[in-house]
């Protein structure tokens, strides 16, 4: 597959409509959270209104899929002035900020060749841990976009290289708008208060699964008694996801409940998921939980529809999109109040909230849904209702398209 990743000029058709062109930025080319919001924004977004590029610092899931659609993809180095904790080391941290700096220059001018060549009208950069795409259009004074999926502070998963005022300035002061994807998030940066936009995650969602089917279909997969109850975690293998407390829970709820299964399902680094391992071996719980690894895509929505209860144990989330697929399934969902889950969970209606490292809350919780099935199932449909109403996809990109098109109007 050819990526287009030649920076050639695409003149404007001479039409009476005029497009408005978007360079959307991605810090990855992969496809977590951040990028699969973004490639349902690229697949529905109004492309007789705007013309979409992409630009990506290598090729992977979301660049592929992107080019299929027949949208330019460009493909140009960024070095994340927030790294993650697994790309530097603490006695590499000063290294790897001097070259970012001496560097930041030349990567943003490689950037500015694409707006200038491609006359596109706004950058839309997808994260807040890169920052090539908003000085390039700062150099070539094009209206920015800053769509923060992530906090800085207290997050476990990243490495601040600056002070957090220094990183809200500078977001600040180079884009027009930036938007987040809740209330909480939004707070965690309180400099931007009159520039926020409050979007929240939308999705396509299924129609309703056949969920006795699902659920034997699981038991299948995994080797278990189909008449076993199945409670899941979902998602990557990582600190802020705080497995532990879900296997501390689950340590207290199979003292009493044999007939539970617990799966970890995704994947993360080495290290993390041995600890993950340990911890299983030394509660005693190899015959009761179950990782999986990553599930197979195109079983998801199965994997979704066939647990009988989602549990979100984070210490942090900005939103939950693995929440709002679950109940769209419905599937009941238990999360700590941990940030963007207290926005889509209603508490008692589509599903339970409990405090963040609380194993005991989590156990209670879980149990009385466990014993409870008819209002479990109750959960589940008001559910699906919920976030048909307030997180379809349509909601999303209409939500997104008023921004950029505001931005553009009031350059």
């Amino acid at each position: 597959m050819n990526l287009q990743i030649e920076s050639k000029t695409i003149q404007k058709p001479d039409t009476d409509i005029v497009k408005m062109r978007i360079l959307f930025v991605s810090h990855d080319g992969g496809m977590a959270g951040a990028q699969q919001t973004l490639l349902t924004l690229l697949t529905t977004i109004d492309r007789s209104r705007f013309e979409p590029f992409l630009l990506v610092p290598y090729e992977g899931k979301l660049s592929h899929a992107v080019n299929e659609m027949g949208m330019p993809v460009f493909v140009r180095h960024m070095s994340h002035w927030v790294p993650g904790i697994n790309s530097v080391s603490r006695n590499q941290r000063f290294s790897y900020f001097v070259i970012l700096l001496k560097t930041l220059r030349a990567r943003s001018w490689a950037i500015t060749h694409l707006i200038e060549n491609n006359q596109i009208d706004l950058v839309y950069t997808n994260t807040v841990t890169c920052i090539e795409g908003a000085v390039a259009a700062h150099m070539t004074h094009t209206p920015h976009i800053w769509h923060i999926h992530e906090p800085i502070l207290g997050n476990s998963e990243l490495i601040p290289l600056l002070p957090f005022c220094l990183y809200s300035f500078i977001i600040n002061s180079f884009s027009k708008v930036v938007i987040f994807c809740s209330n909480s998030l939004a707070k965690s940066y309180p400099l931007f208060t009159k520039k926020t936009n409050i979007v929240y995650n939308g999705l396509s969602f299924p129609a309703t699964f056949d969920k006795v089917y699902a659920h034997d279909a699981i038991a299948k997969r995994l080797g278990i008694n189909p008449t076993q109850k199945i409670v899941a975690v979902v998602g990557a293998l990582q600190p802020r996801k705080d497995h532990l407390t879900f296997l501390a829970a689950a340590h207290e709820i199979v003292k009493d409940n044999k007939d539970v299964v617990f799966i970890i399902v995704g994947a993360g680094s080495e290290s993390y998921t041995n600890s993950i391992k340990e911890e299983i071996k030394s509660l005693g719980l190899a015959s009761s939980v179950k990782l999986t690894g990553w599930w197979p895509e195109d079983r998801k929505n199965e994997l979704l529809a066939g647990i009988d209860i989602l549990v979100v144990s984070s210490e942090q989330e900005s939103f939950g999109l693995t929440i709002i697929e679950a109940l769209a399934l419905e599937t009941p969902v238990v999360s700590t109040r941990c940030g963007g889950p207290e926005e889509v969970v209603q508490e008692g209606v589509t599903g339970l909230l409990v405090k963040v490292k609380e194993p005991k809350e989590l156990t209670k919780a879980v149990i009385h849904l466990l014993d409870n099935p008819q209002f479990a199932r109750e959960l589940g449909i008001a559910g699906r209702q919920d976030v048909l109403s307030r997180f379809s996809v349509e909601h999303y990109i209409a939500g997104i398209q008023e921004v950029i098109k505001k931005t553009i109007s009031n350059k």
